[in-house]
């Protein structure tokens, strides 16, 4: 007896506990008894509210303070439709993209752990700060690189400016060219029109002295052809001497050859012999140009034609031959600046104005893009294209060491950090990749971990699964009423009162071998946490709905002995009515019966009702009246 002596103390204590547990929850009932008013030994008619008759001694009356004690809550029987509803059992598990695992993605040594087991933490916090080597060494080589590229768009910069010197240079150049072709060109214009005005009035006086010398030598000879003709006659009659006739026959015969030259003068200029009796006989009124001009000439053709008869003729040929050839100057100046880039307007304008645009209000980078094609190579643009290909290789191999560090765990702002303030760090912070509560944790301070090891798990239940297993026989009732997207309800043991909804996020393709079931994925928004993984589940699959028929939440009906019942309340009145029951789901039940639609029922604290009901009958039976 002795081994057992430390037992009767305790049973002492839980005989006292069990004894205030009694006493109190005959002390809460009877409370709520003083609060209600029981009716019995009558029978009270409720037509006027419902139109059913009840006994009153399953009725009673609730204070608002009663209501509250016992968490009385109803709801209404109304028409609904029952639905044929399939349950599969399941379990609460993490959605696979709600987990995290947490990596340093560098070797190092833990100086510093913030957060611990079971905190929460969110995306973007500081887990922990560890010292790597590596990572300062590779923040080194990120100076290095970054150093080297800013030196090489330096120069690139200065040596584009240079080019671009060149290019505006060349643009000028191209400008200038052709406005002094065009300068050339109107002042040869200017010369031609001065020697074809000057060689055209001399060429019509060395015509008209012709012309001159040929009429002339025309009437010359007629007057001594006839002198002739009378002096042989008196020769023949012997009035004159042969000598007289012998002097006009020498003077006939040079007036011949002095008409003979003056025609040959014309003849030389390819004029005929039809076009010398036109001159002679014209009038000495008509300008010699308008007779030559048989063939309606113009007046340039004609300063061609006769231009041996001027010096001032040939040098109007001359210029004319100059000024074809400063013409193709122009042409091919304008070609040119065209080449470079320079637009038909600009060129146009420049004509018109001769100012010469210097291109200083476009950019480096503008006139470059603009001109780059048009201008022709130089050293300069040698040197920026090889530039250019060194600062590519340059960019290839800063980028490589960004995303090296990248990779190491460092965001861009980090890495544009270190480059603008020149320090490299060891320090290293590992940041949550994702909100939710710290479930494991590997490090502590000193450790010295690899970038592949795990140093925490993050896990995040605002969503969850819900893991169901549906079987063959159920499969055959499903069919295709289920698919990803369907809705399914979720009941906890945890929340009785509570149905959660989801939708299917996934069916499995394969059978387990063992349980020879399908699984399928409920996804269920979780933000208060409420769910737990691990918890077990029932699903509600929906097959089919039915007619709409008179029907209360499940919670309402109440079985007693084989009899079901529901307490209906009138006001602050509640009575207990038998009811006949028929199809349910998992929400509703049909009521076959009297219970008219819009009537409240009681769905939360009903067997409190009844408690009250029986505490009220006990102390009517001892006491032999009613409280």
């Amino acid at each position: 007896m002795l081994r057992y002596s430390h037992i009767t103390p305790l049973l002492a204590v839980l005989i006292v506990t069990i004894g205030s547990l009694v006493s109190l929850n005959l002390m809460l009932t009877l409370t709520w008894a003083q609060d209600a008013h029981v009716h019995n030994g009558q029978t009270h008619s409720h037509g006027e509210q419902a139109g059913h008759a009840h006994s009153q001694e399953n009725t009673v009356t609730l204070t608002d303070k009663a209501k509250i004690n016992i968490g009385l809550k109803t709801d209404e029987a109304d028409l609904r439709a029952i639905e044929a509803v399939v349950s599969i059992h399941g379990n609460v598990i993490t959605h696979p993209k709600r987990e995290a695992i947490v990596t340093p993605r560098t070797g190092g040594i833990v100086k510093r752990v913030h957060f611990n087991v079971g905190e929460t933490v969110k995306k973007g916090d500081v887990l922990l700060e560890l010292e790597s080597l590596d990572l300062q060494m590779a923040q080194i080589e990120l100076l290095e690189a970054a150093s080297q590229q800013k030196s090489l768009v330096s120069k690139l910069t200065r040596l584009t400016e240079v080019f671009a010197k060149q290019i505006r240079r060349e643009l000028q150049t191209r400008q200038i060219d052709y406005l002094q072709s065009l300068s050339e060109l109107q002042q040869l214009q200017m010369t031609v029109e001065k020697r074809e005005a000057l060689a055209e009035k001399k060429t019509t006086s060395a015509l008209e002295q012709m012309r001159f010398r040929l009429i002339k030598a025309d009437v010359e000879l007629q007057l001594l052809e006839n002198t002739l003709q009378r002096i042989r006659t008196l020769t023949e009659q012997r009035i004159s001497a042969e000598k007289e006739l012998i002097a006009k026959e020498a003077e006939y015969k040079k007036a011949k050859n002095e008409l003979a030259d003056a025609k040959r003068q014309f003849q030389i200029l390819d004029i005929d012999e039809q076009m010398l009796e036109k001159i002679l006989r014209a009038s000495g009124e008509t300008p010699i140009l308008s007779i030559l001009n048989a063939d309606k000439l113009n007046s340039e053709t004609l300063l061609e034609k006769y231009a041996v008869l001027s010096e001032d003729a040939t040098a109007l040929v001359d210029a004319e031959a100059a000024y074809a050839l400063a013409a193709i100057k122009v042409a091919s100046n304008k070609q040119r600046a065209l080449a470079a880039g320079l637009t038909e307007t600009l060129l146009d304008t420049l004509a018109e104005t001769g100012s010469i645009t210097s291109f200083e209000d476009l950019s480096t980078e503008a006139l470059i893009e603009n001109y780059l094609a048009f201008v022709e190579s130089s050293e300069a643009l040698e040197g920026v294209l090889q530039l250019e290909e060194i600062l590519r290789n340059a960019n290839i191999t800063l980028n490589k060491v960004r995303q090296k560090l990248q990779v190491s765990g460092l965001t861009l702002d980090n890495i544009d950090t270190i480059i603008q303030t020149g320090q490299p760090s060891a320090m290293f912070h590992v940041k949550a990749p994702a909100s939710g509560q710290i479930t494991k944790q590997h490090v502590a301070i000193g450790t010295t971990v690899e970038k592949s090891d795990v140093l925490f798990s993050i896990l995040n239940t605002d969503i969850v699964w819900v893991q169901g297993e549906v079987h063959a026989d159920t499969l055959t009732l499903l069919q295709d009423k289920w698919q990803v997207g369907s809705e399914v309800r979720i009941h906890i043991a945890a929340y009785p009162e509570t149905i959660f909804t989801g939708e299917i996020s996934g069916i499995s393709d394969v059978v387990e071998p063992e349980e020879r079931t399908v699984h399928f994925w409920t996804e269920i928004e979780n933000t208060d946490r409420q769910l737990k993984p691990g918890m077990f589940a029932e699903q509600m699959i929906v097959l089919d709905k039915g007619a709409d028929v008179l029907s209360v939440p499940l919670d309402a009906v109440i079985e007693d002995g084989g009899s079901r019942f529901v307490f209906v309340e009138y006001g602050g009145t509640y009575t207990r009515h038998e009811v006949v029951v028929g199809a349910k789901d998992d929400r509703y039940i049909e009521i076959q019966g009297d219970l008219l639609p819009g009537e409240l029922v009681v769905v939360q604290g009903g067997h409190q009702l009844m408690r009250v009901i029986a505490a009220s009958s006990q102390v009517i039976e001892t006491h032999g009246h009613p409280h």
